[in-house]
Formats: C-alpha cells, structure tokens, sequence
C-alpha cells in the first residue's frame, strides 16, 4: 500500500477534488487552509501573501496508484506557477 499526499493550491483542490473522485479512491482526507512557503512562494491567507493551500492524503493498493499519479500530473501541468501542485507517494508500512 502506498499513501498518497497531495499539496495544491485551495484554488485548484475541487479539480483535484473530481480527478480523485474518478478514480474510485474509497476515502482521503484534506486539510484545507495550509500555511507554509515553498517553490511557489509564500501562502499565508494575508494581504501580503495570500492564497493557502490544501492537503490531501488516500491510501491506496499498489495498482491504483499510477493512474491516478497520471491523471494528477496532467492537472499539476496544468498549474500556473503559483499554484503548483505537488504530489507525494509514501509507503505505507502498516494500517492499524
């Protein structure tokens, strides 16, 4: 099994939001307005940086993991700079 973390923009979550939703995923979770800087600069929801992020994570078998990275990567392309999108894939040693 493998856990998949997304960063995206909040602006961007509802695309990333239907990609998931058609590919089946059983359940993620999200955390909406991430603080934090990066790659893309700072998004801290203020006037002098705004913008947040938000952060989703699926466990998911093995097998469904490619497509979904494809169909992601696609959206990531798709992302103005400041957007950005990152995608993480962990393993996942044990579910409790």
């Amino acid at each position: 099994m493998k856990m998949l973390m997304i960063l995206c923009s909040s602006a961007r979550l509802e695309d990333a939001q239907k990609i998931i939703d058609g590919h089946q995923v059983e359940g993620y979770s999200e955390i909406l307005d991430v603080r934090g800087s990066g790659a893309t600069g700072k998004h801290m929801g203020s006037r002098a940086w705004p913008g947040t992020s938000s952060l989703i994570f699926a466990v998911l078998e093995d097998a469904k993991v490619e497509p979904l990275l494809v169909a992601l990567k696609d959206l990531a392309e798709s992302c103005t700079v400041e957007e950005g999108l990152r995608l993480f894939v962990l393993p996942v040693e044990q579910m409790v």
